[in-house]
């Protein structure tokens, strides 16, 4: 703990909070270009915790869930490091669109991820933070949400390895659905359980529900998650707190039937296991008449609808977890 924490261009010594960034190039006056970093530098050993944010540029509860929960931290009582990114993709963030709409070939961050360091400008991007993550990172959280399209439900997504599981339980007790993705390739979380280390990429929120008291109450609930996650790996002091029981299993994008207007049904449950069948929401042509229903393919849950009425013959109308287990044992005994 005598010597700097190193990344990007920030140096940051015990006890201090640092800001700067990831350098990513230059723009057209020769001015540099970077991705934002705020580093908050413990004072006793302990795990590197990254929190990355708007991975998707038109997903701000990233950002504001990471200003949430810095807020809370006392770095003179930190042990470990935290490297928080609250808006990876700058060039989206700053257009409100999920890409960079400068970028045709590599629009998608969360796809191309870890990009590549002579590749289009996403690619650039990403893998300059792919550099700088992977040499210090022990666990990473990467926020996402529904942005302009959908409300998504807390879901994560935890890389197939157990610290990954681990980190995902650690998110605290709204956080019961924990479904398994690949390791090694096409976003943050899956990269870091490449390397054995612990990944996971949390859903909650959309721009359906950016006004008004919604937004604040989604980012303090992520920001919640991320603080049990200090408390849970010894970061923070306090005691943490989980769900009883997670369930486990893989997801559908349900497809829409028929072009129209699609309604969700009303009260249908997110989070709340339904029976195959269940109709999920119906599309009305332009004359009203029921075009098409959409239900349910198997027993599950609703996780993510989308928030645009107006649907396409194939567009997504909602995406649906398929549960196959529940378990009790992803937080390990010490």
């Amino acid at each position: 703990m005598t010597t700097p924490f190193k990344v990007g261009n920030v140096e940051a010594m015990p006890g201090e909070v640092k800001r700067g960034g990831i350098p990513i190039g230059q723009d057209m006056a020769g001015n540099a270009r970077e991705i934002p970093i705020i580093v908050y530098r413990g004072v006793e050993d302990g795990p590197c915790l990254w929190i990355n944010g708007a991975t998707h540029g038109d997903e701000p509860e990233g950002p504001f869930s990471i200003f949430l929960a810095l807020q809370a931290v006392d770095v003179s009582k930190l042990r470990g490091t935290i490297v928080a990114v609250p808006v990876m993709n700058v060039n989206a963030f700053e257009a409100g669109t999920r890409g960079d709409p400068l970028d045709t070939f590599a629009y998608d961050m969360n796809r191309s991820y870890p990009g590549k360091a002579n590749g289009y400008p996403t690619e650039r991007a990403a893998a300059a933070h792919w550099e700088a993550m992977k040499a210090t990172c022990d666990l990473q959280i990467a926020t996402h949400s529904g942005g302009e399209h959908s409300y998504l439900a807390h879901m994560i997504f935890a890389s197939d390895n157990a610290i990954s599981r681990e980190l995902a339980a650690a998110m605290g007790p709204n956080w019961t659905l924990v479904f398994s993705s690949p390791t090694g390739s096409g976003n943050p979380s899956s990269m870091m359980g490449g390397l054995g280390k612990g990944g996971v990429t949390v859903e909650l929120g959309g721009n359906c529900r950016l006004l008004t008291g919604d937004f604040h109450a989604i980012a303090q609930d992520l920001a919640d998650g991320y603080l049990n996650v200090m408390r849970h790996f010894g970061m923070i002091e306090g005691e943490a707190h989980y769900a009883p029981a997670w369930r486990m299993g893989y997801q559908i994008a349900l497809l829409a039937p028929a072009s129209g207007m699609f309604v969700g049904t009303a009260g249908i449950p997110f989070e709340t296991e339904l029976p195959e069948g269940t109709v999920l929401g119906k599309i009305y042509n332009l004359y009203g008449d029921v075009a098409a229903e959409v239900k349910a393919p198997k027993d599950g849950v609703i996780f993510g609808l989308r928030s645009r009425a107006s649907i396409l013959e194939g567009q997504w109308c909602c995406f649906f977890g398929v549960v196959e287990k529940t378990v009790t044992d992803l937080i390990p005994q010490r």
